[in-house]
């Protein structure tokens, strides 16, 4: 005799975009903290998926900065650009130390400053 009461059963067809989706939601809204608590709790259930998740990532340098800011400089000539407030509220191309504390000298290359913004690695042969 079968009984009227459904047990409930797994989707015959689990929708597995949406369960990821899920997970990357949950992932995305981690602290950086919870984040590695859940690695740390990962390693201790299943080293091999552990092992397995460090080997998809590729591994940081050790000199390797997270906080590297992007520097601007002219798209046309690939020099240094800043504005200068005792000058001009303008982009200008500049000589000189590349922080904000150091001597600067502005100059006019001949055309005007095309602003772009590289990482101190990719723009690194042009100081």
């Amino acid at each position: 005799m079968c009984t009227i009461i459904a047990h409930p059963a797994q989707e015959a067809h689990p929708d597995r975009d949406a369960a990821a989706r899920k997970r990357a939601d949950r992932l995305a809204k981690a602290t950086s903290d919870q984040m590695q608590d859940a690695l740390a709790y990962l390693s201790v259930i299943d080293s091999e998926a552990f092992e397995i998740a460090f080997m998809a990532v590729p591994q940081a340098a050790a000199d390797d900065t997270e906080d590297e800011e992007p520097i601007p400089l002219c798209a046309t000539c690939r020099a240094p650009v800043g504005i200068f407030p005792e000058v001009i509220l303008n982009w200008r191309h500049f000589r000189g130390a590349t922080t904000a504390s150091g001597i600067h000298e502005t100059y006019d290359p001949g055309h005007a400053a095309a602003v772009a913004w590289y990482l101190p690695d990719e723009a690194a042969e042009e100081f």
